[in-house]
C-alpha cells in the first residue's frame, strides 16, 4: 500500500509545474473560511497560524536580526536569508536574495503579541465549537527554541494556550457540571457506563492523582525564595484572569457536561500516558499503542 502510495504521489508530482511549485504554503491546505463566519460547517480547513517571537537580548547583542523575517499582516511573511549565511554569499540567483521568499498563512502574529490576543484569535472559537458538540485538534510546530512551550503553556502569570483553553471549559460550564463519574469517555467516539466499584476506582485514582500534585508543589514551593509565588499561588491568581473567557452556550437548558482527560506523551515512537504512576521497580511507565475501532476511527489502547 505505501509502495502504491508513491508511486501516485512520484506520477502526480511528474505532471506539476515549474511555477506551481512556488504555490504559497496555505494553499496546500485549503481555502481560509471569512472570519466573520466561524460556524463549524466554515471551519473544517485546517488553520495555520504563524506567530513569530521576538528576539532576547543575547540574540539581539550578538547581531541575530538581520531583517530576514519581513511581516506583511494580516497573513503573509517575507523570508530573506542573513546576509552572512553561505548559501547567500553562494547564491546564484541574486534576484531571491532581493526579493526573498514569501508564506501565506492563516494569519501572522507578530513579536508584539500577548498571549491573550493570540489565544483570541487561534483557540478560543475552537473551545466554543466543542462546548456546542464540534471536535477540535490543537497543536504547536517548531523547531527547538522556537517559543512552543511559552505559547502553549506559558508561566502561571502570562498563561498560554492551554491553560486558557481549560480556564475556559470550566468558567463555561460552572452550572452544568454533571457530578457522577457514571459516564466515561471510550475509545475516541463512544462512552461506557461505569459499574459501582468501577466510579470507586476512578474516584480513587483522581484523589491520588491530586495528591501527587500537591506533594510536587510542596516539594517545588519549598525550593523557592520566600519572595517567589508559588506554582499553587499562580494558577490561583491566573484563573481570576481567565474567568473573562467564559462565554453563553447555545445548548439545551437540560445539558450537562462531563471532563475527562487524558495525557500522553509521544516519544521515540512509544506512546506513556503520563498520568499513570511509573510501576515499582520499573524504569518507565508501560508503553501503549495505536488501535483502530471497527469504524476505522485511531485510539490509544489503555490511555
Amino acid at each position: 500500500m505505501m509502495d502504491s502510495c508513491l508511486k501516485d504521489r512520484v506520477d502526480r508530482l511528474e505532471h506539476v509545474e515549474g511555477d506551481d511549485l512556488k504555490r504559497e504554503l496555505s494553499s496546500e491546505f485549503s481555502v481560509l473560511p471569512d472570519s466573520q463566519h466561524s460556524t463549524l460547517d466554515e471551519r473544517e480547513h485546517l488553520q495555520v497560524y504563524l506567530r513569530v517571537r521576538p528576539f532576547t537580548s543575547a540574540e539581539s547583542c550578538s547581531g541575530e536580526s538581520q531583517d530576514c523575517v519581513t511581516i506583511e499582516p494580516p497573513d503573509s511573511v517575507l523570508l530573506r536569508p542573513p546576509s552572512s549565511a553561505l548559501s547567500a554569499r553562494l547564491s546564484c540567483d541574486k534576484s531571491l536574495l532581493q526579493t526573498g521568499q514569501r508564506f501565506q498563512f492563516s494569519q501572522v502574529y507578530g513579536p508584539e503579541t500577548s498571549q491573550r490576543e493570540l489565544f483570541d484569535g487561534t483557540a478560543k472559537d475552537l473551545i466554543r465549537d466543542v462546548l456546542e458538540g464540534g471536535n477540535s485538534l490543537v497543536f504547536t510546530y517548531g523547531v527547538t527554541n522556537a517559543g512552543k512551550t511559552f505559547t502553549f503553556l506559558g508561566p502561571d502569570t502570562n498563561a498560554g494556550i492551554l491553560p486558557r483553553s481549560l480556564g475556559m471549559i470550566f468558567s463555561s460550564i460552572e452550572e452544568r457540571i454533571f457530578t457522577e463519574a457514571s459516564i466515561k469517555p471510550h475509545r475516541c467516539r463512544e462512552f461506557t457506563r461505569l459499574a459501582k466499584e468501577e466510579q470507586e476506582e476512578e474516584a480513587a485514582f483522581k484523589r491520588n492523582l491530586f495528591r501527587q500534585l500537591k506533594e510536587s508543589e510542596r516539594s517545588c514551593a519549598s525550593q523557592l525564595s520566600s519572595t517567589s509565588k508559588t506554582f499553587l499561588e499562580g494558577s490561583m491568581l491566573s484563573a481570576a484572569v481567565l474567568a473573562e473567557d467564559s462565554v453563553s452556550l447555545q445548548v439545551g437548558t437540560q445539558t450537562k457536561f462531563s471532563i475527562w482527560v487524558s495525557f500522553c506523551e509521544i516519544y521515540n515512537e512509544n506512546i506513556h500516558d503520563l498520568l499513570e504512576a511509573v510501576p515499582s521497580g520499573a524504569l518507565r511507565r508501560t508503553a501503549l499503542r495505536l488501535s483502530q475501532d471497527i469504524k476505522g476511527n485511531t485510539f490509544v489502547k489503555g490511555l
